[in-house]
């Protein structure tokens, strides 16, 4: 074979086996903006599906990508809903437009005295409990979905069924009084009437621990607020309707150890005998095993909801 022919040949299947082939990517830019208001959305992400390449918008909501034709931008911004565009044309001036999400929005909404606020723009002490957290605990009272969700509430139960409970929002405040405000949408109410309000009822939940956000209540602010918001129909969404029903048992875990009449009646007997005087119940075969009033008092209790 004539050597040069072998050196062409040689360097040929070099190229073919040692060279990759690189697809040819095309710089993508565009703007992300908020589909209702029109604002520029600063900070959103721009990611290419499927791969690890991603971007973030400048302050003005602009973004570089570089992507290969027919790829799918995935664009994310926090409060707003996912988007994903196809790239089969067009890749430069990009307009993106963002809706927002309900459940998101909803999530990142305080309720103070003033109104309601987004969580980012409040720079006072507030502890949130959400109806989806509440759904999960299925808390027989209201003021138990705050036990351990809320940070520096404590929730003192009274163990008297329907009594009043303790509600201390970061400690004892004073030695008047230390029941919190208690506002169910927008109307100031008490305790006892917070424990009225099924919890599958309830929206969100708001302590506001601070002076800052309590300061519109006065005096009666400085033991801490609780705001409630119950559910309620929102404008332009669709209609939801749910059904939740649960079943349970309550009972007691550990009754003190008694004696039947039985075992009473020997007790008596020996306590008589020792001390030297006659014995009392002389047949204990008759006096039977009498009652256990623990077991008549603490009977199970069947706990059933349907909302």
């Amino acid at each position: 074979m004539n050597p040069k022919l072998l050196k062409w040949a040689f360097a040929v299947m070099l190229l073919v086996f040692t060279l990759p082939s690189f697809a040819q990517k095309t710089p993508v830019t565009g703007r992300v903006l908020n589909k209702q208001s029109g604002e520029v959305l600063a900070g959103a992400t721009v990611t290419v599906k499927g791969t690890n390449v991603s971007a973030v918008s400048n302050s003005k909501g602009q973004f570089t990508i570089e992507a290969q034709p027919g790829s799918v931008l995935v664009i994310s911004y926090a409060g707003m809903t996912q988007q994903e565009l196809a790239l089969t044309g067009q890749t430069s001036d990009l307009v993106v437009k963002l809706d927002e999400s309900a459940e998101t929005t909803l999530s990142n909404v305080v309720v103070v005295g003033y109104g309601t606020q987004r969580i980012t723009k409040v720079s006072g002490a507030i502890a949130t409990v959400k109806g989806a957290d509440i759904e999960k605990l299925r808390p027989v009272r209201t003021e138990e979905a705050l036990q351990g969700r809320a940070s520096g509430v404590n929730v003192i139960q009274p163990g008297t069924p329907g009594a009043k409970p303790t509600v201390l929002v970061r400690g004892i405040p004073s030695f008047s009084g230390t029941d919190p405000v208690v506002i169910i949408d927008g109307v100031p109410q008490t305790l006892t009437d917070l424990n009225s309000i099924a919890p599958t009822d309830i929206e969100s939940i708001n302590v506001l621990k601070d002076a800052a956000t309590s300061a519109i209540y006065g005096v009666r602010g400085g033991n801490g607020v609780i705001v409630v918001t119950t559910r309620s129909g929102r404008k332009a969404t669709k209609t939801d309707i749910s059904v939740n029903a649960s079943y349970g048992l309550q009972e007691v875990i550990n009754t003190v150890g008694v004696l039947n009449a039985t075992e009473y009646a020997a007790m008596i007997n020996e306590g008589s005998t020792v001390s030297g005087g006659p014995v009392v119940f002389p047949d204990l075969s008759t006096i039977g095993v009498g009652t256990n009033w623990q077991n008549e008092v603490f009977t199970r209790a069947p706990m059933q909801s349907h909302t």
